[in-house]
């Protein structure tokens, strides 16, 4: 009897530490925001429309583009506590081939949150972090300076419950940009910026609440952006219209890697540590029965 209630002291302490070292030691390193090999790709369909180069009038149909938005590690760039991403964006034409938009963005992330780390964009976030609350998130990636999304309804995706967040408003979103080999960029002049007119620009975000992952991204200015005069407000020049959105294929896939990764995260951060928790109380509930029997027998 006295053997038995030494094992279960025993087993009940080193499964009691073992669910204190793995929920509060292991599990922050094992489930950062931005892991080794972390990646985020979308592709789908939209359109968009760019002003006559002789007129600078803006058509009135639109034409049809590839979108393409990948976000990746930059190599080697991984240090204590910070890490790089490579923000890329394009849009081609959907007949030709050729690049009629792209953006660049790079910047410095904290991987375990996803938030930037630069000062100046403090309480900014480049993707959100693993489970996400029901509320306002301050949002900076790819054309997107430091926008509220807010939450609005928990919404199912093929089957996979998601939080919407929105956005709709003025979007400073485009400064002066020197473009690649494929684009040659957009330009403006000192004290003037580029925006969605009438302040129209309009994004939202299907999010997974425990990967933090986005699932769906649906994103416009269908009002035509222009390049403004900051200090009066004037509208210049027209520079283009857009409007995309993930669906379909891209869509279907997401949540399969998705619903995946929430699995193993589910199992890391919750039911593992609290399986060795309840293990562990009935280990040294285990001892303590005898003891009360004993007792019970005695009287």
């Amino acid at each position: 009897m006295l053997i038995r209630k030494k094992i279960f002291i025993v087993a009940s302490v080193a499964l009691l530490s073992l669910s204190a070292v793995w929920r509060f030691a292991l599990v922050p390193r094992w489930t950062e925001r931005i892991p080794v090999n972390w990646e985020w790709q979308s592709d789908f369909i939209g359109v968009n429309a760019y002003p006559d180069p002789q007129t600078g009038l803006m058509p009135k149909g639109d034409i049809t583009g590839t979108y393409t938005h990948a976000i990746t590690i930059t190599p080697n760039s991984r240090q204590s506590g910070s890490l790089e991403l490579e923000d890329r964006f394009l849009i081609r034409d959907v007949l030709s081939g050729k690049v009629t938009w792209e953006y660049n963005f790079r910047a410095q992330v904290a991987p375990r949150t996803g938030a930037h780390t630069k000062k100046e964009y403090q309480g900014d976030y480049f993707v959100f972090p693993r489970n996400v609350e029901q509320k306002t998130y301050q949002l900076r990636f790819s054309y997107l300076k430091g926008i509220p999304v807010s939450f609005q309804r928990e919404e199912e995706v093929d089957g996979l419950t998601t939080y919407l967040f929105t956005y709709r408003g003025r979007g400073e979103y485009t400064e002066a940009y020197a473009g690649t080999a494929e684009y040659p960029g957009t330009k403006v002049q000192p004290g003037q910026e580029i925006k969605c007119a009438n302040d129209e620009l309009v994004f939202k975000v299907w999010v997974e609440p425990v990967t933090g992952e986005m699932i769906k991204i649906e994103e416009n200015c269908n009002s035509n952006d222009y390049v403004y005069d900051i200090a009066s407000g004037k509208q210049l020049t027209a520079v283009d219209r857009w409007a995309g959105k993930t669906e379909g294929d891209d869509v279907i896939n997401r949540v399969q890697r998705v619903t995946k990764e929430r699995a193993q995260l589910l199992r890391t951060t919750r039911y593992i540590p609290a399986g060795l928790l309840t293990a562990g109380l009935l280990c040294f509930g285990l001892v303590m029965l005898p003891g009360r029997s004993s007792k019970n027998e005695t009287d």
